[in-house]
């Protein structure tokens, strides 16, 4: 009898798992062809598959932390372009929400100062950065879990940090959005299993938050947590090395001229990717 009822809860449990199982055999991508820019910074594009059906090209940047840093920066709203140009960073992408007024709706943190709000319920994750001292016991940059992560920032050991929605995929592999029909370009920022942070910025519109959790979850870039940057004509992602450019999204680089004189297209808030000194 004992063995019949242990019988019948595995079915159980693996019938529960099989659709996602099903899912996740769907979903494939181009093998990533890594671009070195420099020590522990690469990039690649990919082109990401739902079955037999190409759904989008994604534009990744891999950065090692031990070899580079991370600033946050904010000021009145003007092109990524001239974001690049003022700050010098060779990897440069947008941060998070803002309000019409451009300053954050949820906390950031700035050479460790705040800006914005301590507490907003809409935030789901913290993508932080640079500790105070270069504490061994600390990673360099990593996602925090705001359901698990109570900010105090008087003991706050970050220099760098950004809070946004959704959490896309936490350390459990759970997905953390549901399905919404709602199609975007997309800014998402990660952190794999070895340590280094990854930043996806999509070429087109095609991808619901759901279906790019489903697409990380099953990739092989060994994601280990995904928290969801500004998206729509926020979501973009610049490269500029003395050997290499690359604007994402591609379609809007033979516009980026316009995009600069065009202010929706415009951040007041911004990522920075900086090699560290050696």
């Amino acid at each position: 009898m004992f063995l019949r009822i242990l019988g019948a809860v595995l079915l159980w449990v693996l019938c529960l798992s099989m659709p996602w199982r099903v899912e996740a055999q769907q979903w494939s991508h181009t093998p990533p062809q890594w671009r070195v820019l420099s020590h522990g910074l690469a990039f690649t594009e990919v082109q990401v598959f739902y079955g037999s059906n190409q759904v989008d090209t994604l534009a990744i940047v891999k950065i090692d932390p031990a070899f580079n840093d991370f600033r946050v920066f904010h000021h009145a709203p003007q092109s990524l372009a001239a974001w690049q140009e003022e700050i010098k960073a060779p990897v440069v992408f947008n941060a998070s929400y803002y309000n019409p007024d451009s300053q954050p709706v949820g906390l950031v943190i700035i050479d460790g100062k705040p800006l914005g709000p301590l507490y907003n319920s809409k935030m789901q994750g913290m993508f932080v950065a640079e500790p105070l001292g270069m504490s061994p016991d600390l990673p360099r940059a990593t996602i925090l879990d705001l359901k698990n992560t109570k900010i105090d920032l008087k003991k706050f050991p970050w220099k760098q940090g950004v809070q946004s929605f959704p959490l896309l995929l936490d350390y459990k592999g759970q997905i953390r959005v549901k399905e919404s029909g709602r199609k975007s370009y997309r800014t998402v920022i990660t952190a794999d299993r070895n340590g280094n942070i990854l930043v996806f910025n999509t070429a087109d519109n095609n991808f619901t938050l759901y279906k790019l959790a489903q697409f990380l979850k099953a990739s092989s870039f060994n994601i280990d947590s995904a928290l969801n940057l500004d998206g729509g004509a926020e979501a973009q992602l610049y490269i500029k090395t003395k050997d290499f450019e690359f604007y994402s999204p591609p379609s809007w680089q033979s516009r980026l001229g316009n995009i600069m004189d065009q202010p929706k297209f415009w951040l007041p808030t911004v990522i920075g990717v900086f090699p560290r000194p050696q």
